[in-house]
């Protein structure tokens, strides 16, 4: 009897080490829980966003207006005027558009999507200590001017907090990276979970505020981070709970044969 129970005490062990060990290699890899993640909004009022750039000496009569966003399926496609798809905006209204956060911590590079490249920009940022880091965008927009001539597009996007001040950052080969809107009256806290949530209005500033001559002053739209939907259970694999189970008859046999013997 005593031998029986010793066997069965090691199946046990063994067992459950066996199960565990498996259900670990199974399990999906997660990103650091502190790393910032989530979906940020940016709603941009084109009236008010075309009034801060209007600039009749430089020929932009009637300022710019954000005329096309494309989203992260679009991160490789190289933005011209030409660049089909996208959603258009409304000239006058205020429209929210959606910009992943960027799950890669190194920043990729397509050097030959478009005239100047395009690049996943890295999220390095550690939601307990936004002054280190940056949170990367996936997006990209394409400006025009009303009555005046010629195209922007800022694309490939990046959020850095610099001595205190949040600034929506662009990169291209061209002009490399640029501040090109800034968040002011900012709201920063971590939720529950320890999630970064942040929002705040924007402003036109940086090279991009100097390109068009724009207010820096007037608030074309505003911005927000919040965590993105909670992702529904990874459903462990029926081989898995097999296993289990035949665990689980074999502790049981074993039980039954120590039972008779004693």
């Amino acid at each position: 009897m005593t031998i029986l129970h010793y066997n069965r005490t090691q199946l046990l062990s063994a067992g459950l080490l066996a199960f565990s060990a498996l259900t670990a290699v199974l399990a999906p890899a997660t990103a650091s829980a502190a790393q910032v993640s989530g979906d940020a909004t940016i709603t941009i009022n084109n009236a008010a966003f075309a009034a801060a750039s209007v600039n009749v000496g430089s020929g932009y009569p009637n300022g710019w207006i954000v005329a096309k966003h494309w989203g992260a399926s679009d991160n490789l496609l190289g933005i011209t005027g030409a660049t089909a798809g996208g959603t258009a905006l409304s000239a006058s209204a205020s429209t929210a558009m959606s910009f992943a956060v960027n799950a890669n911590t190194t920043t990729n590079s397509y050097p030959a999507a478009g005239p100047y490249g395009r690049t996943e920009q890295a999220t390095t940022m550690d939601a307990g200590n936004t002054s280190v880091g940056q949170i990367g965008l996936s997006g990209a927009w394409l400006l025009t001017s009303q009555g005046g001539s010629g195209i922007l597009t800022p694309y490939d996007f990046s959020l850095v907090k610099t001595a205190g001040i949040w600034n929506i950052k662009t990169f291209d080969t061209g002009f490399g990276t640029q501040n090109f809107l800034k968040l002011t009256n900012v709201s920063e806290s971590l939720s529950s979970n320890g999630e970064l949530l942040l929002s705040g209005d924007l402003q036109w500033t940086g090279l991009w505020a100097g390109l068009v001559g724009a207010n820096t002053n007037a608030v074309v739209g505003t911005f927000s981070l919040a965590p993105s939907t909670a992702p529904s259970a990874v459903p462990v694999p029926a081989a898995v709970w097999m296993f289990g189970s035949g665990l689980l008859g074999l502790l049981g046999t074993s039980r039954r044969k120590a039972l008779v013997a004693a």
